[in-house]
């Protein structure tokens, strides 16, 4: 019975993941996840509680994947940057789904708030020991550094054919690591 109750809670996730990188959280419903994860609303709301539930369930699930997934080192933002852009590559639903939370604004599960908690810190600790040279806060260079990330992504439909020879994993690279360069390496390039 365990075997069949996280077999069912897993294909719950996966349904809803892919619902919800679809529609965001207010397009999602919870009857279209639950056939495709040919289970019942009942057990959505027994194993998540609610909707919204399953939705941070699935925040904490990508979020947790990501963190395993791509390694952080702050010294090497720009290998960070590449390795985000690889798995967002990779991973078009886990894209969609953070890219359709983050217009939402919904409000980070305590999950989201300890991982990016535990990656600032590791900045602010590199940036104190001088392994890494940016000095700007950690949270609005990391901002920065998944923005750069994003960019790329989400280029706009109608660049998209203009990029064609573009290799956007350099391009990443280049513009974080323009961030991340000593001011004074910055400054001479004007």
């Amino acid at each position: 019975m365990a075997r069949d109750a996280a077999q069912t809670r897993r294909r719950i996730l996966d349904a809803a993941l892919a619902e919800f990188a679809e529609g965001g959280f207010a397009g999602a419903r919870v009857a279209g996840i639950a056939d495709a994860a040919a289970a019942n609303q009942r057990m959505i709301y027994a194993y998540f509680g609610s909707k919204e539930g399953l939705y941070d369930a699935v925040a904490d699930e990508v979020i947790e994947r990501v963190h395993a997934e791509v390694p952080f080192t702050p010294e090497d933002l720009p290998g960070y940057a590449v390795a985000l852009f690889d798995y967002a590559v990779g991973h078009p639903d886990v894209a969609r789904f953070q890219s359709r939370r983050t217009l939402e604004a919904l409000e980070p599960t305590a999950r989201e708030l300890e991982l990016y908690g535990e990656k600032l810190e590791l900045m602010r600790d590199a940036q104190e020991s001088g392994g890494l040279a940016a000095q700007d806060p950690p949270a609005e260079l990391l901002v920065r550094v998944t923005g750069a990330v994003a960019a790329w992504i989400q280029a706009p439909p109608g660049l998209r054919p203009s990029l064609v020879d573009t290799d956007l994993r350099e391009r990443v690279r280049h513009d974080v690591e323009a961030l991340v360069a000593p001011a004074s390496i910055t400054a001479g390039r004007g």
